[in-house]
């Protein structure tokens, strides 16, 4: 019987979400031809090709799309053995994704309830948009991930539906006959989205003054007069106000912030850890 290395498994994850083998490889922190080696392994083990290979992207085969509820499943499951293995003291290193504006309101506080309380957990944060963060879980290379997405993930944890507002400088100004300028993350930035498709909807100018992968550059331009942006309700930063929305300016939906996590992999450590952002939110 061949066993299957769960390296393997989680390298395939891996480019599943990542639709690419580069991105995937830097994921894992590997070479991409060490990325590809294992991916061919694993493909001569299973005796079928996993993934559809094009210049431009990578897409799973009807064989990789029937293994990857499976490949999930076996790393959960082994995850969770090695944790029962290992149980006793509440110690393990745990991965938590959360977009930029969301870590600052409770990051403090949990940092400080880990120190205290679980000084053998080993917390790793990650912060990227909400839908990498998403593939991330997905791909299990994080635990879980704060998130905003356009509607409630089946399984996930609802943390708060706070309305989405437009915010600018107290002294911001738009110029008689000009666009609204806009500063947002790059796609696939959810609050990027809304605005973009709510302003079309509403037949109202608008240019893309800023696009940065930068929440603080983003915000800097905001903080300048530079641009508007959105942002839900309760994370304005001080030196911002909300714009409130009439005439060319049209009201925006709420939001869904999340809490989404892997199957049934949740070590001790990382169920702890979900105990304090839920009790954080």
């Amino acid at each position: 019987m061949t066993d299957i290395d769960t390296k393997f498994l989680r390298s395939f994850l891996s480019v599943a979400s990542e639709g690419s083998f580069s991105k995937a490889a830097n994921r894992l922190a590997c070479s991409q031809a060490t990325m590809s080696q294992r991916i061919r392994a694993l493909e001569n083990q299973l005796g079928s090709a996993l993934f559809e290979r094009s210049y431009h992207q990578v897409r799973l085969t009807p064989a990789g799309l029937d293994l990857l509820p499976h490949a999930q499943a076996l790393v959960d499951r082994h995850d969770l053995l090695l944790d029962h293995i290992q149980e006793g003291s509440v110690s393990g290193s745990v991965r938590l994704g959360t977009a930029e504006d969301y870590a600052l309101p409770i990051l403090p506080k949990l940092l400080r309830q880990l120190r205290y309380q679980f000084p053998g957990i080993e917390l790793t944060i990650v912060s990227a948009v909400s839908a990498s963060l998403q593939q991330q879980v997905e791909a299990r290379s994080l635990d879980m991930a704060i998130v905003t997405l356009p509607a409630p993930v089946r399984s996930a944890r609802i943390l708060a539906e706070p309305a989405l507002c437009w915010v600018a400088a107290t002294d911001f100004e738009l110029l008689p006959d000009q666009p609204w300028p806009l500063a947002f993350y790059p796609e696939p930035c959810v609050f990027r989205q809304v605005a973009i498709s709510t302003l079309k909807a509403n037949g109202t100018p608008f240019r893309e003054a800023l696009v940065s992968t930068s929440g603080q550059v983003v915000r800097c331009a905001v903080s300048a007069g530079m641009a508007i942006t959105v942002m839900a309700d309760g994370m304005i930063p001080d030196g911002m106000v909300k714009l409130q929305p009439g005439g060319a300016l049209p009201e925006l939906p709420r939001t869904h912030i999340q809490l989404i996590e892997r199957g049934e992999g949740l070590n001790n450590a990382a169920r702890q850890v979900r105990k304090l952002v839920l009790r954080a939110y």
